[in-house]
């Protein structure tokens, strides 16, 4: 195929032999986790799967001074006709959604095989946490096991909600990361579990006052993990029934309302309101939107204020006080040397007085 795009024998063979790709020398990462979630600027994954491509995609072959070359197309010319991809998890500690690193790279390249060959790829894992009982589990069993063990779990539930602002921040996570996963391969979700997700965490089926707990820790929290729950059912990535809907966007409006919520997302503004207005909640979103605009309005900086960009270092002069602080400071440790250096010399003198009695009675 190189060779027929115009590689010399010589090239084509070298090229043809990379077996690693990765960013630019100097660079890092997919990029997947930040342009997954700004859900507002795609439409198809063929846009994040072709971003991918190009930031993971520079070569790193046998030649060490050819490393980080730039071959159009080379990545995907290795990872097309990819029946599988394996990853292996040692730790109990981290899984699939504890943080966006295993969606970026072992589900990107899900996206990318889907893209180029329009078929997922088998995604694997090696369970290598027991480490005399090595297994090989698919996606769905993996990531299934880890929401009932954690997320859904009560028990895990509770203790996150005692780190208050860290807990929210917590499960806000672990919805944005399930969210990745959903993007770079649907086929390891189901519906079942991002309905469970509302169900828990909005519905609150286990009466463990959700909404009191994230009012009191972080009630933008919440309010993020419904538009995430929201802009899956709104991209067709979740199906689920109008009752569900109307209670997500109904939390969404009151917690607007109460704590001026702001989401630069303007396809999930149109269709929260497009929603809101079906469900007779036109009122509740009028009101959200005047408490937004207010709160908005009351931090705007005034025609008086002097806006900064960046650090700006301004001259203090140190007050008395802080002088006379800093002046007895210097004579403290200045004191505090010399009797340091007065005490090394006592020592020295009484350990070759001691010295000379040994010699003597010697």
């Amino acid at each position: 195929t190189l060779i027929k795009e115009g590689q010399t024998p010589e090239e084509a063979e070298y090229l043809s032999s990379v077996r690693i790709f990765s960013n630019e020398s100097g660079a890092y990462g997919s990029g997947l986790a930040d342009a997954s979630l700004a859900s507002d600027t795609w439409e198809k994954d063929s846009k994040l799967a072709d971003m991918y491509l190009k930031r993971m995609g520079y070569a790193f072959g046998s030649d060490a001074k050819r490393w980080s070359d730039k071959v159009p197309d080379l990545y995907g010319k290795a990872l097309s006709g990819t029946d599988a991809v394996l990853f292996s998890r040692s730790t109990n500690l981290y899984g699939m959604i504890t943080s966006d690193d295993p969606f970026q790279y072992f589900g990107g390249i899900s996206l990318a095989v889907r893209n180029i060959d329009g078929k997922s790829p088998e995604m694997y894992i090696a369970n290598l946490r027991e480490k005399d009982h090595a297994k090989t589990d698919n996606i769905n069993r993996f990531m299934a096991r880890e929401l009932r063990n954690r997320t859904f779990h009560p028990r895990w539930i509770e203790e996150v909600q005692k780190e208050g602002y860290s807990g929210a921040l917590q499960m806000l996570d672990r919805i944005n990361n399930f969210w990745g996963w959903t993007v770079m391969h649907p086929e390891g979700v189901t519906d079942a579990q991002w309905q469970e997700f509302a169900d828990i965490y909005v519905k609150d089926k286990y009466d463990m006052n959700m909404r009191e707990f994230f009012e009191n820790a972080n009630p933008t929290n919440l309010a993020q993990m419904i538009e995430r729950m929201l802009e899956a059912e709104r991209k067709d990535y979740w199906q689920t029934d109008d009752a569900t809907i109307k209670e997500l966007v109904e939390t969404y409006l009151e917690v607007k309302q109460e704590h001026a919520v702001f989401t630069e997302n303007k396809k999930f503004n149109d269709y929260v309101k497009e929603k809101a207005l079906g469900f007779g909640l036109a009122q509740l979103h009028q009101s959200s939107e005047m408490a937004l605009a207010e709160n908005l309005a009351q931090s705007a900086p005034s025609a008086q204020d002097e806006i900064v960009e960046g650090q700006k270092l301004e001259q203090v002069e140190a007050s008395e006080e802080v002088q006379a602080d800093t002046d007895w400071s210097r004579y403290a440790f200045a004191v505090l040397l010399l009797l340091a250096v007065l005490f090394g010399a006592l020592q020295v003198y009484l350990s070759e007085g001691r010295l000379a009695r040994v010699q003597v009675a010697n």
